[in-house]
Parts: C-alpha cells; structure tokens; sequence
C-alpha cells in the first residue's frame, strides 16, 4: 500500500492534466455526486469518446480519487473520493451554491451502509456496520454548515470507526495505535498527527478527534504545516468517540481534559500545549516546533521504526 505522501504525489501528478480536471469537476458538480463513462462522455466530448473518458477515469480512481462501483446490473459508476472533495474541490466550478437537503441524502447513505456492509462482512454484523453509519451521519450533520458532501464524510469516518471496533479485542492491531485528542480537533491534533504519519509512515496507524470538534481544520496552521513539507488538506475534524479511544494503544490528549473516556490498559500522554487557532503566523510557529519535538520523542519512546 502506498504511503500518505506518495499517494499525495501521485494525485497531484495526476491532476496535472487540465482533461482530468475537467472530468472531476463534472463529477463533483453533479447532484447525485456519481456518473457513468456514457454519462460523461456525452457532455466533455462525443458519445464515441467513451474509451478515452474511461481511460482517464480510471486513471484518477488508481491514485484515490475516484471510487468506483459497480452495480448488479453491470453498469460501473464513478463518484468522488474524500481525497478528491478536500484536496481538489477549491479547483472546481460548481454550479451548485447550495447543499443538497437532507432527505436527497437517503440514497448515498444506503449506498454507504451497503458498502460497508461488504467490507466488513464476517467481522460486524450488517446491523451494527447499518447502526453506525446512521449515528456517524447524525454526528457530523449537527455540526455541518455545509452539506452537500456529508455522505462521502460519513463514509470515510464511519469506515475509520467501524475499523476501530474491529480491532478492539485484538490487542496486537491496537497496541501501537495512537489516538491524538484536542477540543476542536482543528490545531494541536491535526499537527501532531501530520507529523507523525509524515515520520512513521504506514507502522502504525494514528487517529485524531475532538471532545467539541469545528467545522475545519485552522487555516493558518493548514499553511504552516504546507510550509513545512506536510500537509492536511484531506483530513477534518471528527467528534471523540468511546470505540477509537478503546482502539488505541496511546491516547494524547492536548487540552481535553476529563472529556477523553478512560480505558484500562491504554498509556494516556498529556501535552500541555498552547492551542494555536487564533494566534499569529510567528505564534502557530513556535507551537508547532514544540508539537513536531514531542512527536519525536514519543516516536523514539515507542519504538517505532521511521522510513
């Protein structure tokens, strides 16, 4: 599997086709949010493109940013992927200023919990995998401000819960997981976590959460942490829940408090970091070297070997 960083190269190598950006636009414009080759082919070009619209497709669903599903009848969709929405949604031109109502949401979530129903078969049973994509939509819809793309974040975070559940009873798939937890889950999180993918790459895996998470990520650390070679464009604040925290083999928590759930058998860590949104370029600065030598430390105290 790809790291975080190649697949991130890979994406913007692929997008520096202007073709392809067109046909990612289309596909992120349209209101059911997944098309078919035909589909598109007949509004980019000609109905006789269609091998050339596939061919492209195709190309953008190898690095990750188009999903691809096909239908019992045989008819293969395209929608777009997280990456694709966080990463690459500012290219686009949407005709659609404003969000899809709630009810237009019924479908994609069937098509969700469907999903992820098949990803986890043998390991959840269908009604919790159903469960948990119902009250993860609930979770990240009350704090929406824009709604359009709820679906696709409710896929991504309930896949990311759903695999904590999984895992929780196995203790060698959790031991060296790390779960980094601040209020909004929009600063001292999301930099400790970027630094830490960045240097351990795929040896452990690392989640983020948020005992009162925002709406986004804090848009001068977004900055700095590109400056630095980082970058957290695809990521977004998700609520603190009891099952990541059970999954995790480190908790670090950075101003939550008695907000973290305690779970026997888990090292709690608490970094006593000022919180950077609303503060200066000069002041996120300083937090964020303090934040990048404590990941270095914990990295070296755990063990985990860097690429």
């Amino acid at each position: 599997m790809p790291s975080y960083r190649d697949r991130r190269a890979a994406q913007v190598a692929a997008m520096a086709d202007p073709e392809r950006v067109q046909l990612l636009n289309l596909i992120l414009t349209d209101r059911t949010g997944e098309l078919t080759a035909e589909m598109i082919a007949g509004v980019t070009r000609s109905p006789t493109d269609v091998h050339w619209v596939r061919s492209n497709l195709a190309e953008l669903a190898s690095v990750g940013l188009l999903v691809v599903e096909t239908a019992p009848a045989g008819t293969i969709t395209f929608r777009p992927s997280h990456d694709a929405l966080a990463r690459f949604g500012s290219l686009t031109s949407s005709p659609f200023t404003s969000p899809l109502p709630a009810d237009d949401h019924a479908k994609p979530l069937e098509r969700v919990s469907r999903t992820l129903v098949q990803r986890f078969e043998n390991v959840l049973a269908p009604e919790t995998v159903r469960e948990f994509v119902v009250e993860t939509y609930d979770l990240l819809a009350r704090r929406a401000t824009v709604r359009r793309f709820l679906p696709q974040l409710t896929e991504r975070f309930a896949a990311e819960r759903l695999e904590a559940l999984a895992s929780i009873e196995d203790k060698g798939r959790y031991v060296d997981d790390v779960l980094f937890v601040c209020v909004r889950n929009a600063g001292r999180s999301q930099i400790a976590a970027a630094f830490m993918r960045d240097r351990a790459g795929d040896s452990i895996r690392i989640r983020t959460a948020g005992s009162a998470p925002v709406t986004h990520v804090d848009p001068v650390v977004q900055q700095e942490l590109v400056r630095r070679g980082l970058n957290v464009a695809t990521e977004f604040p998700r609520p603190l829940t009891s099952e990541v925290v059970r999954a995790s083999g480190v908790v670090v928590t950075m101003g939550c408090g008695d907000a973290c759930p305690i779970v026997p058998g888990r090292r709690y860590i608490d970094w006593k970091v000022d919180d950077p949104v609303g503060k200066s370029h000069q002041e996120v600065r300083r937090i964020v070297d303090d934040i990048s030598a404590r990941v270095d430390r914990l990295i070296g105290e755990m063990g985990v070997a860097t690429p």
